[in-house]
Formats: C-alpha cells, sequence, structure tokens
C-alpha cells in the first residue's frame, strides 16, 4: 500500500508520455539506448495499468464480501489517490454505509413484526411447501396447549384429523377444530393465506380461540330470555299473590271454605315468586369491583365454613403461598362456593376426597382447578352442564354452573370441564384468570 501511488492516473499518464517520447525520439534517431528506455517505460505503464486495475477489482471484492458477511463497518483508503479512485473508494465507501443502513432497518422491522407476533392473541404459524413449520408465535403454541412447536406432528396428540386439517388447508379456506386438552374443550377457527417470503411461497395459518365468543354470545341470549321470562311472570303472580293475601286478611273469608283455597292460592304464587326470583340472579349479577386479593386467604375462609362434611377431605395446594388474583373477591367466593358443594353432593354420603390446585403459569395466567373422586359427570350431559337451567338433580336449579361461567366471563376468565380421568381425578373443573 506505501507505493501505491505508483498506480496513480497521473503517475502512470506521466510515465506513458515520457516513455512515448523517449520511444519516439530512439525510432527516429535510431538509437537502441533510448529505444529501450521508451519501451521500459511503456511496459511499466501496461503493467501498472493491470496492476490498477487487479487492485480495483480486490478492493470491490473486499467490500462486497465484506456485505456478504454482515460487515458494513469495511471501508476502503482514499488517502494517496487520485482523484478518479478517490471517487471510486468513496461511492463505494458510500455503497456500504447505505447497506449497512438498509440493514439495520430491516433487524429493527423484524424486531417489531416480532414483537407485535408476540403480544397479539392470535395464533400465527408459517408453513413452506414441505408443511415445516418456518415460524410461529407464543399465542399459537397456546391456544394449541404445548410447551412448543416445531412440527406438525405434535398435534397428531389431538387426533389426526387435526393434524391432516394443518397440512391440507389452502389459502382462502377456512375451518373450525375442536379438540379437547389439558385446559379443557377448545374451539378454534382456522384459515390461510398464501405469500412469498424469502423468495419462497409459504403458507401462513392463521389460529383465533372462539370458545368464548361462542359462549359470550350463548350467556347473553340466556340472559336475555331469563329477564323476558322472570319479568312476565312477576308480572302475572304478584298481582295474584297480593289479592290472595288481601282475601285472607279479611274476616269475612276467615274460618269459611273459601280460606283453605284462597290460602293455598297464596301459598304457591308466593313459592313461585321465591322461585322466579332465584332466576333473576342469574341475569342481574352485580357489577364486578375487581381488586387484588390472595387467593390462598379467599380459600383459607371457605374451608371455615363448614361445607364440607367429615367424611370427605379437602385439600388444597397453592403455589406460591402469596399468589394473588385481580378480580371481585365477593364474586369469586361466590363461585368457588358453588363448586365446591357441587362436589359434596356428587360424592354423597360416601368418604371422598376434594382436591383444588392453583398455580401461575409462564403468561402470568392462573389456573385453578377443583376436583373430586366422586361419580363422573356423563359425556353425554357433560357438554350441557354449563346451560341455564340445565340439571341432573332431582331437587337442582340448574343456576349453579351457570352462575360460575357467568362470573369467569365478568373476571375475564375461562371455567371448562376436564376429561373424566384427568390427572386421576373422575371430575375436575378448570378456572384460568388472565
Amino acid at each position: 500500500m506505501a507505493f501505491d501511488w505508483l498506480r496513480t492516473t497521473v503517475t502512470r499518464t506521466i510515465l506513458l508520455m515520457v516513455g512515448c517520447i523517449v520511444l519516439g525520439i530512439g525510432i527516429g534517431s535510431w538509437n537502441i539506448y533510448f529505444m529501450s528506455i521508451g519501451g521500459a517505460f511503456c511496459v511499466i505503464y501496461l503493467i501498472l495499468t493491470i496492476l490498477s486495475r487487479n487492485a480495483l477489482k480486490e478492493k470491490c471484492d473486499l467490500m462486497l464480501e465484506a456485505i456478504n458477511n454482515n460487515d458494513y463497518t469495511f471501508r476502503l483508503p482514499t488517502m494517496g489517490f487520485d482523484s478518479g479512485e478517490k471517487a471510486l473508494q468513496r461511492t463505494l465507501n458510500r455503497f456500504g454505509v447505505l447497506m449497512g443502513e438498509q440493514k439495520q432497518n430491516q433487524i429493527q422491522q423484524e424486531k417489531y413484526y416480532e414483537q407485535i407476533l408476540s403480544t397479539v392473541t392470535t395464533g400465527v404459524i408459517v408453513l413452506d411447501d414441505e408443511n415445516r413449520i418456518i415460524q410461529t408465535n407464543a399465542a399459537a403454541v397456546q391456544l394449541l396447549d404445548l410447551p412448543a412447536l416445531g412440527t406438525l406432528q405434535q398435534l397428531e396428540r389431538y387426533g389426526h384429523d387435526v393434524g391432516e386439517k394443518f397440512r391440507t388447508i389452502q389459502a382462502g379456506e377456512r375451518s373450525q377444530l375442536h379438540f379437547s386438552t389439558s385446559k379443557g374443550e377448545a374451539h378454534l377457527s382456522l384459515r390461510a393465506v398464501r405469500t412469498v417470503l424469502e423468495m419462497q411461497p409459504v403458507r401462513i395459518l392463521i389460529l383465533n380461540d372462539i370458545r368464548n365468543e361462542l359462549d359470550d354470545k350463548e350467556l347473553d341470549s340466556w340472559i336475555k330470555l331469563t329477564r323476558v321470562l322472570t319479568h312476565e311472570i312477576m308480572n302475572s303472580i304478584a298481582p295474584i299473590s297480593s289479592i290472595s293475601e288481601t282475601f285472607l286478611n279479611r274476616d269475612d273469608v276467615k274460618g269459611t271454605s273459601l280460606y283453605d283455597g284462597i290460602e293455598a292460592i297464596y301459598e304457591t304464587s308466593t313459592g313461585l315468586i321465591n322461585f322466579v326470583d332465584s332466576y333473576r340472579k342469574f341475569s342481574s349479577l352485580q357489577i364486578p369491583a375487581p381488586k387484588p386479593f390472595y387467593l390462598k386467604e379467599l380459600l383459607q375462609q371457605i374451608g371455615g365454613l363448614s361445607i364440607v362434611p367429615q367424611h370427605i377431605k379437602l385439600t388444597m395446594l397453592i403455589e406460591p403461598n402469596d399468589l394473588m388474583i385481580y378480580a371481585d373477591p365477593n364474586l369469586i367466593r361466590q363461585m368457588f362456593i358453588n363448586l365446591i358443594k357441587n362436589a359434596v353432593q356428587s360424592i354423597g354420603d360416601d368418604a371422598g376426597h376434594i382436591y383444588i390446585k392453583a398455580y401461575s403459569a409462564p403468561n402470568d395466567h392462573v389456573f385453578v382447578s377443583v376436583s373430586d373422586d366422586g361419580p363422573a359427570i356423563p359425556e353425554d350431559v357433560a357438554d350441557d352442564i354449563f346451560v341455564p337451567f340445565f340439571t341432573t338433580k332431582e331437587n337442582g336449579s340448574g343456576i349453579g354452573l351457570s352462575l360460575s361461567r357467568q362470573i369467569m366471563k365478568l373476571s375475564r376468565g375461562n371455567i371448562s370441564l376436564l376429561k373424566a380421568g384427568t390427572n386421576g381425578w373422575n371430575t375436575t373443573f378448570i378456572l384460568e384468570f388472565e
């Protein structure tokens, strides 16, 4: 590099001019000495020209190699050269700077899109033409209840149809998936779009949880129906109860044969009013007043209410001990009481065990399972247990579980029934708090 000045355009031009002049003089005078010196200058010019071109090619190759290796800090020297080569090397350096800025912008955009993918609740899975997973986000892994998603073969645990649906769905198609996970029943919508990523065609599969949407619509329908029915029934029964009570207090009715009949009307109408009033609670829950509270303290309070008889063992495992939930503690207390009472009724007079386990997931969601070893809920009625007024008990109202689900919805959570036998328990309700 110390002799790069020999290859400059000015130096080579001077050498060529001197060589041509000396060579011309030698030829004109037929002087071998001058001819040799002039020819030597011309040869040196050719050699320097070739070296200069090779050096220029080498510099371009070095710059391109550095860019190819993601080294955008490489710069060519500009000192000691003529204006032409300086301009060329400045251009190459500027090209390197622009490529570096472009790469930084690309990295920032990739991080930006990755942050978006990591925060949205929509699951995204990118597949190549061989159905290999190129990219996925945390939401997709969570919706599929998997620790990680590397291949579509992992979906075979939910049945061959689930994995096949992911492999065969085409761009523009929509489908629904329904399968059982460790957290309950999953209801997902699946659709696909096609695009090109790094010159390769890919399919982007989009997953959404429609369970909440379906539950919300169903719950809203039942609440509206309940409000209409209770309103109409109360409007019809209340006057009958009031009029019959008035007649019972009249002296000309007391002691007559009419008294017993009117009393029966009054007691029946009063009982019907109380019955309808219990259903009214389902459609008129108080507005939640959420606040943070320790789950263990609330469960210990419930344990001290003596709602679990002596022949049934109640076990609680809260991890960690200071696990907190942000919700309305009064509503959550009522919900746990309903679930524990259901477990007690299921076990009956036999010795049994109720097990409550709570823990925090990596996504900061809190999961609480309420399990018992009483008779399992039959599969043919498991899908209807959250339907308002549905009950298999002789004297049941069918409100308890419906009310529990409504409380969880108001608390921005979910409640679902796991398959019988999960973790060795006949019945397990799983609660998820966001």
